[in-house]
């Protein structure tokens, strides 16, 4: 059975739109409204988004293309899944080739092809696309196949941040924090963040109507060195303000700056810690926030950063979402 673009539609989760151009189906994970706010790139790659049904066939193949457009990674993975299980992946680097700061190493790019067996009965299937770069699928075919089944979860969290929380560096998508605690949340993923981006650009005010039952808020890095404080605290409130006003009683989580190598130079913001202490007080105004102190999710150590610097692995992910689920069990929302 190869898979027509409504039956792509049906099985995606955490796209706004689905197009079949040119023989390839793209996946977009912002509004019209959102995108016409930056000219940020990373806006057409499709993090957070997954394809997950049901079905009774016995393999999959699966025809993907892929294009670095920022020019700062290549390196990426579609994660296959059966029953929950990682069962295989199409992807640029091996898992055993993370090493050093392989993020920023140049990977090649282009069609690839994989096929990969479902055994018998039905099962879950669960498709990840990369988070890491411009992904297309041009075919995607399950043989020996009755139905194929949309899985719809049944609650939603939608994510705003910066490159961590888009994902980078991470070489599995299905390993990226925000992955991880949609799993753990049992939720559709909205991925709203953009690598480089500051709570500058204000994505929430133009927020599409989404029922979310919880909102992560995790910014403050790219603001270090690009903005003084009072730009800062106003771009914070002004944020903040818009995920109250569009998200009405809904569970808000703000993630404060973690670890990073350099946190002790100089920036004319001044010290790396005063993001967490602004951050804080700028959400005491906001009842439903809950800050979560950044700086101890993932240990100091460079080894658990793709880069050696500011972005985990697919390990520090681990510490990161971990971390985040402790202080979520131990929250009263």
């Amino acid at each position: 059975m190869k898979l027509g673009i409504e039956q792509i539609r049906e099985i995606t989760q955490g796209a706004k739109k689905v197009v079949l151009k040119e023989g390839k189906y793209r996946f977009f994970r912002f509004s019209e409204a959102e995108a016409k706010l930056t000219d940020n790139q990373n806006v057409d790659y499709p993090a957070g988004i997954q394809m997950e049904f049901k079905t009774d066939g016995k393999s999959l193949k699966l025809k993907v293309n892929t294009k670095s457009i920022t020019l700062i990674r290549s390196y990426f993975s579609f994660d296959v899944f059966v029953n929950n299980s990682l069962v295989g992946c199409i992807q640029n680097l091996n898992d055993e080739d993370c090493t050093g700061d392989y993020a920023n190493e140049k990977y090649p790019e282009g069609d690839y092809f994989g096929e990969f067996q479902l055994g018998e009965g039905e099962k879950l299937v669960r498709i990840v696309l990369p988070h890491s770069i411009f992904a297309t699928i041009e075919e995607l075919e399950i043989s020996d196949a009755t139905y194929v089944t949309p899985v719809k979860r049944t609650k939603t969290v939608v994510m705003y941040g910066d490159s961590i929380t888009q994902g980078y560096d991470a070489l599995h998508p299905s390993k990226t924090y925000a992955m991880r605690m949609a799993d753990f949340l049992g939720a559709e993923l909205i991925n709203k963040a953009l690598g480089g981006i500051t709570f500058g650009l204000n994505l929430a005010e133009v927020a599409e109507e989404i029922l979310a039952d919880y909102v992560f808020v995790a910014f403050g890095t790219n603001d270090w060195g690009s903005c003084d404080r009072e730009s800062f605290t106003k771009n914070a409130d002004a944020f903040l303000k818009s995920v109250e006003k569009n998200y009405p009683n809904v569970p808000v989580f703000v993630i404060t700056p973690i670890w990073r190598k350099d946190w002790d130079g100089e920036r004319a913001f001044g010290k790396f810690s005063e993001l967490e202490r602004i951050i804080r007080e700028v959400s005491e105004k906001y009842s439903c926030v809950k800050v979560i102190s950044g700086w101890n999710l993932v240990p100091g150590d460079e080894k658990l950063f793709g880069d050696l610097i500011l972005h985990p692995s697919d390990e520090g992910f681990v510490h990161y979402a971990d971390n985040i689920i402790k202080e979520i069990n131990g929250a009263r929302m």
